[in-house]
């Protein structure tokens, strides 16, 4: 018999919900035949920590997680939901998951969030909204382009994917009425997009962009900022929407929810993101 594939799981932060509902999973013998799995992190939250003492768990959970999967001791690492604010106590750099990999392997990711068969990436992400127009530009379009593209054929098999690139502005600038970010930054990375064999439609008005994905028209959807591309697909999927970095020497998929600290211990924290998660990441490896 083949052996299983050793996947990682961090619990997260230890005053949230992140080391119940792993060790709630752990305990689903649904979930517990699909791999083997290595622990990161306590699996009993405890909300008498200080906030530097439990930003230190979560951070030393990560670091570990990472140097195991590029030894390549696992081959995934899933995340449970960390507090971003907490962890910004000890290191003033840290803006989320995503980023700290992206550093701690120097290596340019795509967020991939994935909910059915819908898909959505993202080229910029937590930014405020006021910075996404002067930030965005046509290489990190195309790099998104890129990275999508090989990962709908690598992790999902589609071997000519159909991408859809929304634009910046209402209605995809009205031909440069309302904005001309279309125009003179994300049609050239289409277009050259397209000269590489891409099959891409756009840029494209966002405000009937996701419905068509919902339609089967695209096997996924390239979002400019962070709320353009999240609200959608929370909306269509809130419980079964989870995030996959492309780019990165090894996979990594998360749950797409907060700490939710107002739940521990009351009985009500909600497994089931967890387990589509790991479900996803063992599928993909």
């Amino acid at each position: 018999m083949k052996s299983l594939k050793k996947i990682g799981i961090t619990t997260g932060d230890p005053k949230g919900i992140g080391p119940e509902i792993v060790s709630l999973v752990l305990k689903d013998p649904e979930v517990t035949v699909l791999a083997e799995f290595q622990v990161f992190g306590p699996l009993q939250s405890d909300k008498n920590l200080s906030d530097e003492e439990a930003a230190r768990v979560a951070l030393d959970s990560l670091n570990r997680a990472t140097k195991a999967a590029l030894d390549k001791e696992i081959a995934a690492i899933v995340t449970a939901p960390v507090n971003k604010a907490r962890l910004r106590l000890i290191d003033k750099n840290f803006i989320g998951h995503t980023e700290f990999f992206e550093a701690w392997c120097n290596a340019p990711v795509t967020a991939l969030f994935v909910a059915h068969h819908w898909r959505v990436a993202l080229v910029t992400r937590h930014l405020p909204l006021q910075q996404v127009a002067i930030k965005l530009n046509a290489m990190d379009i195309l790099q998104t382009l890129r990275m999508t593209h090989e990962a709908l054929q690598k992790y999902f098999h589609l071997l000519e994917p159909r991408l859809a690139v929304a634009g910046l502005n209402p209605h995809a600038g009205e031909n440069g009425m309302l904005g001309d970010e279309e125009i003179r930054i994300i049609h050239p990375a289409i277009q050259q997009a397209r000269k590489e064999g891409m099959t891409i439609d756009g840029p494209l008005s966002a405000d009937t962009l996701f419905w068509q994905m919902t339609q089967g028209r695209y096997d996924a959807v390239i979002a400019m900022y962070h709320d353009q591309g999240l609200i959608p697909i929370k909306t269509l999927a809130f419980k079964e929407a989870v995030q996959v970095t492309l780019g990165l020497p090894f996979l990594r998929v998360s749950v797409d929810h907060g700490t939710a600290e107002e739940l521990v211990g009351t009985g009500n924290a909600d497994p089931s993101n967890l387990k589509t998660a790991i479900r996803l990441a063992c599928q993909l490896v």
